[in-house]
């Protein structure tokens, strides 16, 4: 079931807005927030996919919604790690950068000792979570 459905099926008086396309950047990230807070103060949360995060904590930082609404994003930095102390954030989805390090030096040497056509398929790695009470 997606994103979209679940809350259709299970929800239906919830309002999923459009995805807002912020090309990653801070600046794009940080006027779009703020646009969102204007227009919806009532915004229950938003997922800050991919790059921007910076701008998203930058607009919530100044904006101070008295109802702050619930922030998830990706990847642990001095920015998001501050964030989530401030409960600005409430939730970092975060790459485990020493595994997949670990994994791809693993498929390298694979590589290179078998031929890249043996080597195995895709592998998934769990993703660590970041929340304000295990920074």
């Amino acid at each position: 079931i997606g994103f979209r459905s679940f809350f259709r099926e299970h929800a239906p008086d919830f309002t999923v807005m459009e995805t807002r396309v912020n090309l990653e950047a801070n600046d794009v990230t940080h006027d779009a927030m703020l646009d969102l807070l204007a227009r919806h103060p009532d915004l229950a949360g938003c997922y800050v996919a991919g790059g921007g995060m910076e701008g998203a904590v930058s607009a919530l930082r100044t904006a101070k919604p008295a109802e702050m609404p619930v922030v998830i994003c990706n990847e642990i930095n001095a920015v998001s790690r501050a964030a989530l102390a401030d409960n600005i954030l409430t939730m970092v989805i975060s790459t485990p950068l020493a595994a997949l390090c670990r994994e791809l030096v693993g498929l390298m040497a694979h590589a290179i000792e078998s031929g890249a056509a043996n080597a195995p398929g895709q592998t998934f790695l769990p993703f660590d979570i970041y929340l304000p009470e295990n920074i």
